[in-house]
């Protein structure tokens, strides 16, 4: 009876049980390769999150200190309306108040630029190590994290500038719709809608900046080219892809209150990750399909493999072994094969054999098949419909193993005796 593994064993040795791995077992489309790096790297998934989120805790606490402010400002001034007593007249203190808010938005937002350029150092350190995860190199996440933020930071730092810019414009437009109420409606339509188009066309750049960084060796201005051109001609995926990519963002401004302790913990320890992943593998989709091709000793599908029809001819063999299987009756006893339980077995070769010691070998083999058939052809067993038995399995590849025997043993002596001639 096998011994019982105990948990620590199956945590870290898998499943005993396991199918042998085979070629085809790879991942062969993007949507598999995402799969596996997300489930079977869940661990450096995380760590490579918890390490983001340290170049992030800058702009986390400016925003904690800007929340607290407001709250503050709100709770000891009386922007609600006039109370009278103790306080001066002022018209329109409701008005006045939502100024205040929005000057608090601005500096918020004005500061957190220099802050995303610090976390963008961190990211520069992520992406690179996603990358090594998604092709499926070696890695290891802390010491490949510190090498790709001393190989990329630049790229990150001036494109981190420009996304910190244009959400400071998104978030100012917003301000000047809900207090400027003096400008037409018309103008603070136009400039929302115009300041959100840049932002998401930003964002499009973004996914193919970042990861063309840590890919190829580019400058600057090839980068933001290449960047824009890809924005452009594949806006239509790139908004899905950035739709996908922000679920753990969707998730922690939707949650209730009560909840929303459960979606810190998911962002805090795969939000980030879970973005770096979807840009990384769809933006090699796009890179195999457009620029791999021209590229003098790229290689393309790293990381996957693409199944040929000999690998499909073998997966659907083995699919059908795997399927002829025999119902076996759990009252039944299992039937004994007599001939190999019993004691028939094939007289062992010596060293110098003849071509007589292998006719004898070839009719032991036959007269064990033969006992083996009888023995079937007596007692017939149930199976199922389409299906082989077990035990026919396990005695053809008995047989399969004494002909592989007597197959390499034969060119030998032919070999031998064609010497002694």
């Amino acid at each position: 009876m096998a011994q019982k593994k105990g948990l620590i064993y199956r945590l870290t040795m898998g499943k005993d049980n396991l199918p042998d791995f085979t070629p085809d077992k790879l991942p062969g489309t993007r949507f598999q390769l995402f799969k596996d790096v997300f489930f079977n790297r869940f661990g450096a998934i995380v760590k490579i999150n918890l390490l983001v989120l340290l170049f992030c805790l800058p702009a986390i606490a400016w925003v904690v200190i800007m929340q607290i402010v407001k709250k503050m400002d709100g709770s000891l001034l009386p922007y609600s309306g006039n109370v009278g007593i103790g306080y001066p007249v002022i018209t329109d203190v409701v008005a006045l108040g939502q100024r205040r808010a929005f000057q608090f938005d601005l500096q918020t937002y004005l500061v957190l630029i220099p802050c995303i350029m610090v976390a963008s150092v961190g990211l520069s350190g992520a992406f690179y190590v996603m990358r090594r995860l998604v092709w499926g190199e070696g890695t290891s996440v802390a010491g490949h994290f510190f090498r790709g933020i001393k190989m990329n930071f630049l790229p990150f730092l001036f494109s981190s500038l420009f996304a910190g810019i244009s959400l400071f414009l998104v978030m100012a437009n917003v301000g000047i719709y809900n207090n400027m109420t003096d400008i037409h409606i018309a103008w603070r339509v136009i400039g929302i809608a115009v300041s959100v188009i840049q932002f998401v066309l930003l964002l499009s750049m973004m996914i193919f900046l970042t990861t063309q960084a840590v890919t190829y060796k580019l400058k600057t201005w090839a980068l933001i080219k290449n960047s824009f051109l890809f924005a452009i001609a594949l806006l239509p995926t790139n908004l899905i892809m950035l739709i996908i990519s922000a679920i753990p963002v969707v998730l922690l401004l939707v949650l209730p209150s009560f909840l929303s302790i459960f979606g810190l913990l998911i962002f805090a320890f795969i939000g980030f990750s879970f973005i770096i992943l979807v840009w990384t593998v769809y933006a090699h989709w796009a890179y195999d399909k457009f620029i791999n091709d021209r590229i003098e000793g790229a290689v393309k599908n790293r990381g996957m493999y693409k199944k040929t029809e000999a690998d499909e001819k073998a997966a659907e063999e083995r699919d059908r072994k795997s399927k002829n299987i025999r119902f076996n009756n759990p009252k039944k006893r299992p039937k004994k094969i007599t001939s190999i339980d019993e004691g028939e077995t094939f007289t062992p070769l010596p060293t110098s054999f003849s071509r007589a010691d292998l006719l004898r070998l070839e009719q032991e083999k036959e007269a064990v098949k033969r006992s083996i058939d009888a023995e079937y052809e007596e007692e017939p067993d149930e199976v199922t419909d389409g299906n082989v038995a077990a035990e026919e399995t396990e005695t053809q590849s008995s047989e399969n193993a004494v002909n592989e025997t007597v197959d390499t043993i034969a060119p030998e002596t032919e070999e031998k005796e064609k010497n002694e001639e």
